[in-house]
């Protein structure tokens, strides 16, 4: 009975170390992949060895590293878009964030505090390539608390703050046009408003005035007539009164 023990933990020990080489063996091939400028089949591996053991966080570090390279490629256009529908920009964004992740789960669950802070500095530099310079600097502070003495991240820091703050101007900027092309097309419609309002009450007015009847027209008319007859005849009437008369000189 003991040695039907020992034999099956030897069995285990055996079926672990199986398994165990397994995720090694991915991991190195990724490597080889990876060094040899192949960033996706490089990544693949890694992914295989995550398949092995979940919790083999060396993968998870390797592959943020062929995530971002990947991500570098296509942005520079060195290698096609694997979305024909997208744009070489909007497909490494998002490859760049895939890379971010990487880097957070390591340094979420390792305890090795050089490799906590190469992750928490990659986290950064990925979180820069997608502009949102927010989480870079907090990529960049938490690497530089893990090791205030690197240069790399505290540059890295200084410019990713330099950024966001052009951002959030140019985004202030925007904001304050986009108010004024609001508030002008807000006055534009209270003076269209306005100047309806006042035909309105123009032709409210205007309808509001007695119409002349079309017999009170004739009448109006003829009587301008006569009046302009009596006119003329009193004209000619002061013109013959007025003329003069003719007389033979006396010598």
């Amino acid at each position: 009975m003991q040695k039907h023990s020992v034999y099956i933990i030897v069995m285990l020990l055996h079926t672990y170390w199986a398994f165990s080489q397994k995720e090694k063996i991915a991991l190195r091939d990724g490597n080889e992949a990876y060094n040899g400028g192949k960033p996706i089949e490089a990544a693949n591996l890694y992914k295989k060895s995550l398949k092995e053991n979940q919790t083999y966080y060396k993968a998870n570090f390797n592959l943020g590293d062929a995530y971002y390279r990947t991500a570098q490629l296509i942005k520079s256009g060195k290698i096609p878009s694997p979305d024909k529908r997208m744009t070489p920009d909007s497909a490494a964004n998002i490859i760049f964030q895939q890379a971010a992740e990487q880097f957070e789960v390591t340094a979420k669950s390792i305890s090795n505090a050089d490799t906590i802070q190469k992750a928490w500095h990659n986290y950064g530099n990925a979180k820069l390539m997608q502009a949102n310079y927010e989480d870079a600097i907090l990529g960049y502070k938490k690497a530089l608390r893990l090791n205030s003495k690197d240069e790399e991240s505290r540059y890295n820091l200084a410019y990713a703050q330099k950024k966001l703050a052009e951002q959030q101007k140019n985004q202030n900027n925007k904001d304050d046009k986009k108010n004024q092309e609001q508030q002008d097309k807000q006055d534009k419609k209270e003076q269209d408003k306005k100047e309806q309002e006042k035909k309105d009450q123009q032709q409210k007015q205007q309808e509001q005035q007695p119409q002349m009847s079309k017999e009170q027209a004739e009448k109006m008319l003829n009587a301008l007539k006569n009046d302009e007859k009596k006119l003329q005849d009193l004209r000619k009437q002061k013109a013959e009164e007025g003329q003069k008369i003719k007389v033979e000189k006396d010598w």
